[in-house]
């Protein structure tokens, strides 16, 4: 990244071109609903293109230019990300790289900001609430980060308040989009077979994503009417990606939870028929990881107590090291092949302050030790648990 805030990747395997900005913000949870709404308007029409037909048109004129964008976090950002990819200008007689340029600059800093499209994107972020509700698995993992995180970045909901957006305006929105251009942070990436583009509206990260987020050890529960209950269990950790166990943390969480090898994959669901789906996920931002099941009511009791008991089995036992190493190193590895996760490493160097390269990632993976590995069991604290139970919990 240069000191504009401009990466290029020159690399000829990729016939397609991969454009991204990335804008980051705090992650608020006074804006995080706006923020939302605002990233829903992106792309849909500019003051160049006032309507959706104006937009489908410009795009096919690029030879079918696709485009979209969405939000999301990472640890105390908010991101919010427009992506646009199209087919290399080697393959026609025109300046495409240009144009594309061009149609992404027009749709950042041009958007159509009026009571219709304010309204439209309200309606789109509406639905998507009501989607995450009607998913157990998905309402569950919500609702878990924001009792585990009250009053820290990993407990706002991404999906935004309900009651935050009923309050949105078309002037909150412009308003908004006026502080994003004079004072966010927003990268520019591109991708592919491509020379270097003069880019204006760029401007640097200023700090990492990086987060401590702190979780007391307690138990929540609610009760909802389905045949199955969601249990997530949020831990704590010290390791960050600076630290010098984040690399067998890494293969630690593999080893527990991220293969159909896996302790909790082995041990809960395959030999006990207890889960219907279970895993573990990091959140590096964060310095946390978390676990997630979808378990019979009438299991709960015996799976939490499976659960804690991998722990002390990984602590014991002889670890399959070589194929934990197999697994992530094969996930780094592949990064190399498609456009988007190279964007994707690139910009998790950047929020990470990291300057790695694959092959750094994969040669940290193979010199882990199983001592490391174990040692990362002495920096996990005791979890807050959220389960949503299924009705037909006895307890209920």
């Amino acid at each position: 990244m240069n000191k504009e805030g401009v990466t290029i990747i020159q690399d000829s395997k990729f016939n397609e071109v991969l454009m991204s900005v990335k804008v980051l913000i705090t992650l608020k949870k006074e804006t995080v609903t706006l923020a939302n709404v605002y990233t829903q308007l992106l792309g849909d029409r500019s003051i160049q293109y006032p309507t959706k037909k104006a937009m489908t048109q410009a795009m096919d004129l690029m030879y079918g230019l696709k485009f979209g964008s969405r939000s999301y976090s990472v640890g105390k950002h908010q991101v919010i990300e427009l992506t646009l990819k199209g087919i290399n200008e080697k393959f026609v007689d025109l300046s495409l790289h240009q144009s594309y340029l061009d149609f992404m600059k027009e749709v950042f800093m041009n958007p159509l900001i009026n009571e219709n499209t304010v309204k439209e994107a309200i309606k789109v972020v509406r639905q998507n609430m009501k989607r995450s509700q009607e998913s157990p698995n998905t309402y569950a993992i919500y609702k878990a980060f924001e009792l585990a995180g009250k009053d820290q970045s990993f407990g706002i909901n991404m999906l935004g308040y309900e009651d935050d957006l009923n309050l949105i305006s078309v002037a909150d929105v412009a308003a908004f989009h006026q502080e994003i251009l004079k004072e966010a942070s927003t990268l520019f990436y591109m991708i592919g077979e491509v020379e270097p583009l003069a880019v204006d509206f760029s401007r640097p990260i200023d700090s990492t994503s990086v987060t401590k987020t702190h979780i007391e050890s307690i138990f929540e529960f609610e009760t909802h009417n389905a045949p199955q209950s969601e249990l997530i269990q949020v831990y704590e950790t010290d390791i960050h990606p600076h630290h010098p166990l984040y690399y067998p943390y890494l293969i630690f969480l593999a080893i527990l939870g991220q293969s159909a090898s896996s302790y909790l994959f082995q041990n809960i669901r395959e030999k006990n028929s207890l889960s219907y789906s279970i895993y573990a996920s990091q959140l590096i931002y964060d310095s946390l990881f978390y676990i997630s099941t979808s378990i019979a009511p009438e299991n709960e009791t015996i799976v939490l107590d499976l659960i804690k008991a991998q722990f002390k089995l990984i602590a014991e036992d002889t670890l399959d090291l070589n194929s934990a190493k197999q697994y992530v190193i094969n996930r780094i590895e592949a990064t190399s092949e498609s456009a988007s996760q190279s964007l994707g490493f690139e910009f998790r160097n950047h929020t990470l302050n990291l300057n790695d390269k694959p092959s750094d990632v994969v040669a940290s993976f193979e010199k882990v030790t199983e001592a490391e590995v174990k040692a990362v069991l002495d920096h996990i604290k005791d979890p807050f648990t959220f389960v949503y139970r299924g009705q037909n919990n006895e307890e209920n």
